[in-house]
Order: C-alpha cells, then structure tokens, then sequence
C-alpha cells in the first residue's frame, strides 16, 4: 500500500462506524458497518479497516467509497485472542497524489454488547493435564472444557495451531450443540451469560445459519447442527487451513 500522506484528513465520527467482533476460543472474525456517505469522499477513494494491538496490526480492504466490498476473510486469529483488540477505519485517495489520507476514525472498540460479552467471557475453556496416550478430549463439568494432555505439549500452542484447530474445533462445535439441543435439551435464546446462551448465540451469529428448529425432533436438529459446523468450517476456511498444513508435510 501507497505511503500516507496525512495532509487535510477529514476526522469520521465514531457514530459512523461499527465494529462487531465473534468469536470461539481466540479465533475471532469481525465485521465492519461503516456509513461514510455524508463525507463527500471521491468514489474511487479506498477504504481500509485495521486491526492492531500495541505494535501487532492487520490491515484489511473494503474496496472503495462508491463501491464497498467486505474482504473474503476478516480473521483475527493471528493475535491469539480479541482481547484488548482496537480497530481504526481510513478513506486513502486513488488519485495524485496516491495515498493521501482523506479521512481516518481511531481507536474505535467493538460496540456490539453480546460480542463483547464473548470478549471476556472465552466460549471454550482450555486446560491440560496427563491424558495418557489420548491427545485431547472435551468435558463437561459446569461449560464445555478442552483438556489438552500435558505431557504431549504446550496447551496454548497446540490449540492456536492451524492444524490442531481444522482438525479438531468443528468437531467440538458439534459435540457443544449435540449436548445442548439433544441431550440438556435447551433450544431458546436467552439473554443471559449461560454457557448454552453463550454457545448458541455464537452458533446463530454464523453466515447463512437458520434459527434453531422450535421443535422437529432429532433428525431436523441434527440438520441444524450439521448446517452450522458447515457455516463454521467456510467461514473459518478449515479446509484452506487443513491443505496448507498437508502440503507441507508432504513436500
């Protein structure tokens, strides 16, 4: 990208930006509304989001003010967790001279309520101890626990691991909404900090995801469900994740 040049930015009202971040265990996406039609930006002036964190930052294109156009990705994971996460937005000219900042709106936190909540509240608790020869394994005392066998390695290592996290995390997504929806039979929103409330919230929040069947006995819940690891593994790209670990091995 085009150095900056900061001469006659336009500050952009925070009100005219929303950031909302989702996310499962330190691996979180965002979205970004922005309404930047009342600054008389140029058409053809591109519009960048930020993520950073002290000296971290990830820089991703919104395509222009008169076409807007969301990234395919907006990941977060490779901060290791949203936590302390700032966003910034800036309108940067196309024309002479390129890379004039037209406008910019810092420091900007997530506004969304529920996804904050998420924030500070992790969706899956991570622990390890001596598992013997088994590598992981999902518990459920009071929330759903990933123990990670101690012996094996480092639990925050192995769980922000692509390879761990193609591998394992749809399948844990699955088994969470399994021992929600079939067995503790809990299928109504609430608005509470419930780990069910907290997991399904998550779960619906998913790109193209239907609300939860009202009552269509197991087999449309188990759709359900199927549907929703599959919104997860496309948004999360497993997939892409999965081969770029496999082609390594390989070579």
């Amino acid at each position: 990208m085009p150095r900056l040049n900061f001469t006659g930015r336009r500050r952009i009202s925070h009100n005219h930006v929303r950031i909302t971040v989702t996310g499962i265990g330190g691996i979180e996406t965002f979205s970004a509304e922005l309404d930047l039609a009342g600054y008389n930006f140029p058409s053809d002036a591109r519009v960048v989001v930020e993520a950073w964190r002290q000296l971290e930052l990830l820089r991703f294109d919104f395509g222009t003010i008169g076409l807007p156009q969301t990234p395919a990705s907006c990941r977060l994971s490779e901060f290791g967790t949203a936590a302390g996460l700032r966003f910034r937005v800036k309108v940067v000219s196309a024309d002479a001279p390129r890379g004039r900042l037209l406008g910019v709106a810092d420091r900007i936190h997530p506004t969304d309520v529920q996804q904050e909540s998420l924030l500070r509240v992790p969706l899956l608790v991570v622990r390890s101890r001596d598992l013997g020869r088994e590598i992981w394994k999902l518990e459920f005392c009071d929330e759903p626990v990933m123990v990670v066998n101690s012996r094996l390695a480092r639990s925050k290592s192995l769980v922000q691991s692509p390879e761990f996290q193609s591998l394992v995390l749809p399948e844990v997504l699955r088994s969470v909404l399994i021992r929600i929806i079939l067995i503790n039979e809990v299928r109504v929103l609430e608005e509470s900090d419930d780990w069910t409330s907290r997991w399904l919230r998550f779960a619906i929040s998913l790109p193209g995801v239907e609300p939860i069947p009202e009552d269509g006995g197991a087999e449309a819940d188990l759709e359900w469900i199927d549907s929703v690891v599959g919104s997860f593994c496309r948004w999360r790209g497993v997939d892409r994740q999965f081969m770029a670990f496999w082609r390594e091995t390989r070579d």
